[in-house]
């Protein structure tokens, strides 16, 4: 077990539980289970899909944990606190705008009629931003990150912030980089049964503009093909996990 004192960042995809609420139609017979079957293959795909191009965006600057479920656990330990903060903080809010793009690049989904399909746009990006001493546990090839901060790090994923869309940092976190390199922060206080009250910054990433989708002008029936073609292959966070879990 190694003992490290870093960065622990999650980024969680909002949105999910609503994305995927076509359980009700496994009532109707048959249709019901094919149609629920369909929008939970093209709910995975494009969750999956989405989550690796925040990974690609952010790996390099973290270190992937692990994905759990529609969120992605991260870590760093960098040596140089005087220059890493603004780097991270730059690639923390462009893999909100890496989000946003990939969104307008696969709308030709919304030619499908699945739930999912229909419900994509909703989807938005959180991230949680602690910095503090944690562990890092290795059996096999996988690692587990323990420690308090952690947990802290995670209970913060539940909160009273109403918006969907933010990066929200813990005071250690923004003492080091937040109000340096984040403009117009909201402080907040969050309350917890078991860790009390905890002080957070939030920042609110602007989203006043909006570049046209990718398949505006697009004919129904091109976007057809080209959503069949994206999803000719079912895309699944097991593979994500694979693909990115460290080798030891």
């Amino acid at each position: 077990m190694e003992n490290l004192e870093g960065f622990i960042v999650l980024v969680d995809i909002s949105g999910y539980t609503k994305f995927v609420r076509s359980h009700n139609m496994k009532k109707i017979p048959f249709l019901g289970k094919q149609v629920e079957k369909k929008t939970e293959a093209h709910a995975e795909h494009i969750i999956s899909d989405l989550l690796e191009c925040v990974i690609e965006e952010l790996e390099g600057t973290l270190t992937v944990n692990k994905i759990e479920g529609d969120a992605v656990l991260f870590y760093s330990t960098p040596a140089n606190l005087n220059e890493y903060p603004k780097f991270l903080i730059d690639k923390i809010r462009s893999s909100f705008e890496i989000f946003a793009k990939r969104l307008r690049e696969i709308a030709f989904c919304d030619s499908c009629p699945c739930d999912a399909c229909h419900q994509m746009g909703n989807l938005k990006l959180k991230s949680f931003i602690h910095f503090g001493d944690f562990m890092v546990k290795r059996v096999s090839r996988f690692e587990e990150l323990a420690g308090e901060n952690v947990i802290l790090a995670h209970r913060l994923m539940k909160n009273s912030i109403k918006s969907s869309e933010y990066i929200l940092l813990t005071e250690n976190a923004n003492k080091i980089c937040g109000s340096a390199y984040l403009p117009a922060v909201e402080s907040r206080t969050e309350s917890y049964e078991d860790l009390g009250e905890v002080s957070v910054s939030v920042f609110y990433p602007d989203r006043e503009t909006h570049e046209p989708s990718a398949t505006d002008g697009m004919s129904f029936i091109k976007k057809a093909r080209q959503m069949q073609q994206y999803f000719k292959n079912t895309y699944r966070r097991e593979q994500l996990s694979e693909k990115y879990t460290p080798s030891t």
